[in-house]
């Protein structure tokens, strides 16, 4: 059995395939546990049943057998179908509404602490940390010697560090 993503190749281990699946199979679980912890410990008990299985049988698609488990545990073994929008939630790469209304608070707060930078400071920032800029093309754009930047770049980290050390939560 060969894994499609990787042609010519065996399965990826099947720790790295639930490695890639528990998102998907987290939200679900979360979703229509009736709380937390219980959420929680149908979570593991699918990973459990599933690992278990696996040594056993090969698994095609370890994602799909931990959501029948958990649907199962969750519906106390009474059968049940999942709906189509289940199955696209579970398939879609894209983050559920609340992590992206958590991304978006984040990169506002982010935007925030950068507004406070000084200018040349924040540009020697998001040139070299986002732009992936080196140093001397900075330099060489801002019209500055390559250890102003380097002390640009030394004082922006540190206070990105004293931002971050200030908001745990984030």
């Amino acid at each position: 059995m060969l894994d499609p993503h990787r042609p010519g190749l065996e399965p990826a281990p099947l720790d790295e395939r639930l490695t890639s699946a528990t998102g998907p199979l987290k939200r679900y679980i979360q979703r229509v546990a009736p709380n937390s912890s219980d959420a929680a410990d149908i979570y593991q008990e699918s990973i459990l049943r599933v690992i278990e299985q696996a040594r056993t049988q090969p698994l095609r698609n370890p994602l799909a057998y931990a959501v029948r488990v958990a649907r199962n545990l969750l519906l106390g073994g009474k059968r049940q179908t999942l709906s189509l929008d289940t199955l696209d939630d579970l398939s879609s790469p894209l983050p559920c509404p609340e992590e992206r209304t958590s991304q978006h608070q984040r990169a506002e707060l982010l935007k925030g602490f950068l507004a406070t930078m000084p200018a040349q400071r924040r540009e020697v920032l998001i040139r070299r940390r986002l732009r992936g800029e080196s140093r001397e093309q900075i330099a060489a754009a801002m019209g500055l010697s390559q250890e102003a930047v380097k002390k640009h770049m030394t004082r922006a980290l540190a206070d990105l560090q004293r931002f971050l050390d200030n908001h745990r939560h984030f």
